[in-house]
């Protein structure tokens, strides 16, 4: 898997298509894993992954970035409302006009936080691979569309004339250092993706205090995209092609829909309190935190800012989902099945 994660990095940016690393590495293994190779990244390097991407996260802090903090809690209130726009129309289509059932409509409607909602699936009984090709189609359509039309539509950014030195192999080796302890202590604490948070906050925190100037090495940032697109990539294992085109048009109508109020959130949002549109759209987008913060970072727009909306809905989710789960599990599942009545396929207090 990381043999052809890199190879279709290197492909990707051999053909000079946007966020090549990221995108190539995570089109080769998704083929390799569908085609029933391979396998899903072990736990080291699904954590190496996500340290990665934080210390990345961390290191394009700047003093404008923090400036631009005053207006996040507007912002993270439009995406609240945004993503239960999202996951209430998106449900609904896929129920009216894909025969869905409510549970498994409403958790494949959900943005991000995959973990979260697979948990949620488990204790409910729901379908797991439906919903999951669901999530992981609609992810990787972002990261291989958005690119590109960002780059067609001018909103991303082009590389600054002025070249910085990169930052010292002691002040990297340091950065990791802190990054890595950020993200145990926050694991400790039962925070939800800590090797992401962890270093962003810690690292990210150093660099708006003008520790460690300097450029981030561009080869450790390429190892962190190629990871994660095997991170991505190594999440279709155990599916296959021909399921995978079974549900396609429900994921590909899941896609369009949820993409489309959540970028009519980020439009709006963005003209009503100058969240730059660039990051508004990629912050807003129904996609993962890993992926979505690398790809700002790719297309060189402000990837803590978009970071941070994405962690915000992840926790949200997070939280919410599980506790409407044991408060009102009829938000999800809709109104149970009577207790005498049985099914063959779900145990008899499976909300689903």
């Amino acid at each position: 898997m990381l043999v052809a994660a890199a190879s279709g990095g290197a492909i990707g940016w051999w053909l000079n298509i946007p966020a090549p690393w990221l995108s190539g590495a995570m089109a080769a293994t998704i083929l390799l894993a569908a085609s029933g190779q391979g396998s899903a990244l072990s736990m080291p390097l699904r954590n190496l992954a996500m340290l990665s991407s934080g210390l990345t996260l961390g290191s394009a802090v700047t003093s404008e970035t923090l400036h631009a903090f005053v207006t996040i809690p507007l912002s993270l209130l439009g995406l609240a409302v945004t993503s239960l726009a999202v996951m209430a129309v998106t449900s609904n289509v896929l129920m009216r006009y894909s025969g869905w059932q409510r549970c498994d409509a409403v958790l494949a409607a959900t943005p991000g936080a995959l973990s979260s909602v697979m948990a949620v699936a488990v204790e409910a009984g729901a379908d797991i691979p439906r919903i999951a090709i669901v999530q992981l189609f609609r992810l990787v359509m972002l990261v291989a569309v958005l690119p590109s039309l960002m780059a067609v539509a001018g909103m991303s950014a082009t590389p600054s004339a002025v070249v910085q030195p990169y930052i010292p192999v002691t002040g990297v080796l340091l950065m990791v250092g802190f990054g890595l302890a950020g993200a145990l202590g926050l694991k400790a604490l039962n925070m939800s993706a800590p090797f992401v948070l962890g270093p962003m906050l810690f690292v990210g925190a150093l660099r708006g205090l003008d520790f460690f100037p300097g450029q981030y090495p561009f080869e450790l940032s390429t190892i962190g995209f190629v990871l994660i697109g095997a991170l991505i990539g190594g999440r279709f294992q155990g599916m296959r092609m021909r399921e995978i085109v079974a549900i396609a048009p429900a994921a590909l109508v899941s896609f369009l829909v949820a993409t489309t109020i959540g970028f009519m959130g980020a439009v709006l949002v963005s003209n009503l309190i100058g969240l730059p549109l660039s990051s508004a759209l990629i912050a807003f987008a129904p996609g993962g935190l890993e992926a979505m913060t690398a790809l700002a970072f790719a297309l060189r727009i402000d990837p803590v800012i978009v970071g941070v909306h994405h962690i915000a809905r992840f926790t949200l989710i997070g939280i919410g989902l599980p506790m409407a789960m044991k408060l009102r599990p009829s938000i999800i599942t809709g109104p149970s099945d009577p207790p005498h009545a049985p099914t063959l396929q779900a145990p008899t207090d499976s909300p689903c």
